[in-house]
């Protein structure tokens, strides 16, 4: 009863992933259904999706940090995905980029129940859950069916713009 009364208020809060996070996703989706050899501006995936080129660079430094993403720099430049979509799990992805154990600091205060205090595990229990619930799926996973049709008209309509 109390999920129930908790799911249904009309102080309903969401759990969200940082702008960062989104945008490295639809990048990572949009790399996946483009063409093999061809590699895409940022400015293209930005129209594509209507976001903002400067938030899409900094997703794009992190990806390309992280391994995700090549970058070639220059007139014939671009980005490519580093590796085969089918594996590349999404929970290790938003681990990486939203970081892990990090839905409450309690150090940051500090908190005078640190150390005595179930709140953090419970925490960290539901955020690993997530995270497992992601990594059941890969990047191919989520780009099948409708939604690889809808990335391959985004990426035919955007790519002939360039």
């Amino acid at each position: 009863m109390y999920r129930s009364t908790l799911l249904h208020s009309s102080m309903e809060t969401h759990l969200r992933l940082s702008l960062f996070t989104d945008f490295s996703l639809r990048l990572l989706m949009y790399l996946a259904v483009a063409e093999k050899d061809k590699r895409v501006k940022t400015l293209e995936v930005a129209r594509a999706f209507d976001i903002s080129v400067f938030h899409l660079q900094k997703a794009v430094q992190g990806l390309v940090q992280s391994g995700h993403v090549v970058a070639q720099q220059g007139r014939a430049g671009g980005l490519q995905l580093a590796r085969d979509p089918k594996s590349i799990r999404l929970g290790g992805i938003v681990a990486e980029l939203e970081g892990y154990g990090c839905l409450v600091d309690c150090g940051r205060g500090p908190c005078p129940l640190a150390g005595n205090c179930v709140l953090k595990q419970a925490l960290d229990e539901a955020e690993l859950g997530f995270i497992r619930a992601l990594d059941r799926y890969t990047l191919a996973d989520v780009i099948a069916g409708r939604t690889k049709k809808g990335l391959e008209h985004l990426v035919t309509l955007h790519s002939r713009r360039n």
